[in-house]
């Protein structure tokens, strides 16, 4: 596909997208609870393509790292035992709703006793989706956060769907941004409604600057944001290594890291470089700092988050409408989730 849509595709949705706009209701007050502390980890990795069980080897190594280092809570990157780019091959890495992925979160933050969370490619019935799962340290699912808008090209190979992007917890109440849906106003919207706790943000987002596209912002770029806006904290995770397809539909870029953890009172705790490995903070979950703010934006995307243009939102819009219809209309595509979610080969 052209390298500067797959590049305006994940920075430019501030500004166009599917998604209505939102209006705002301000929660009901309630007596503030106690200041509490968690110390919170998110894992900078790379990923193998077709190879889910590498990836998860990998990532079961960083996750006793940051449970040595006193993690109670590990977040990975999106689509992270799925592999570094999307297209059509990517289907043969999908997993099935309770498949490899979620067992291995739920086995290791029981065997770790640390939450986790992490998004896999989900085929479920006749479709594909972007799923965020959380695990508890008894090793239960928490609950999880489909993707609501595919990031233009995108949508070729997976649906969206629109639902809750907070999950309640015993810890509090934690808000899902996938991505390049962050930078639309109907998740900080309901961010803000729900009163949540803390946001995590695992991205999968590549830097595509050296084949005309864009560059990656960092992740105080969204996390700073929405710390200032809400004040609670927020963790933004991103891979590294490269994300490359061959042609003839190539994809030519790196993921740069550059993951972050800003806490509630907007002070930057983590900035990574571009290195693979481990950032950790403790954040602090106050109540008091919650800016309880009537509104944080209006309209369909964030425009003090946007990067692009005009005219990269307009090629974004365009490319996601034939990406959309595409996926609707592929036959091949409901045969090969329907033979991943039910377990039988898909016919030739």
């Amino acid at each position: 596909m052209n390298a500067f849509l797959w590049a305006v595709l994940l920075f430019v949705v501030g500004v166009v997208g599917p998604a209505p706009a939102t209006q705002v209701r301000v929660p009901t007050q309630t007596a503030p609870a106690a200041e509490r502390a968690l110390r919170i980890a998110v894992i900078q990795m790379p990923s193998v393509d077709h190879d889910i069980d590498a990836n998860l080897e990998r990532a079961t190594r960083f996750a006793e790292g940051a449970a040595k280092q006193g993690a109670q809570f590990v977040l990975f990157p999106e689509f992270m035992a799925t592999g570094s780019y999307l297209s059509f091959d990517t289907w043969e890495s999908a997993e099935p709703s309770h498949g490899k992925s979620v067992q291995w979160l739920k086995s290791n933050s029981r065997r770790l006793h640390v939450w986790l969370g992490a998004s896999f490619l989900e085929a479920a019935g006749s479709d594909f989706y972007d799923t965020f799962v959380l695990t508890t340290p008894s090793g239960d699912e928490a609950g999880r956060v489909r993707k609501q808008i595919p990031a233009g090209p995108e949508a070729y190979f997976f649906r969206g769907e629109t639902g809750p992007h907070v999950i309640s917890t015993s810890i509090g109440k934690i808000g899902i941004g996938i991505c390049a849906e962050s930078y639309y106003c109907f998740a900080a919207a309901q961010f803000l409604s729900e009163s949540v706790d803390f946001v995590l943000m695992p991205h999968a987002s590549p830097d595509m600057s050296a084949s005309g596209g864009l560059q990656s912002p960092p992740g105080t770029h969204l996390a700073s944001w929405y710390a200032r806006k809400l004040g609670v904290p927020v963790a933004m995770v991103n891979k590294v290594g490269r994300s490359y397809k061959p042609p003839p539909n190539e994809i030519n870029g790196v993921f740069p890291g550059r993951s972050a953890i800003v806490d509630s009172d907007g002070a930057v705790l983590q900035s990574m470089d571009d290195k693979e490995g481990i950032g950790i903070a403790t954040i602090s979950l106050n109540p008091r700092r919650k800016t309880g703010a009537p509104s944080i934006c209006t309209g369909i995307g964030i425009a003090e988050l946007a990067v692009g243009g005009a005219q990269g939102a307009a090629s974004v819009a365009a490319e996601y409408e034939r990406a959309r219809k595409s996926y609707e209309s592929n036959p091949f595509r409901k045969a090969k989730a329907l033979a991943i979610s039910e377990g039988q080969p898909p016919k030739e």
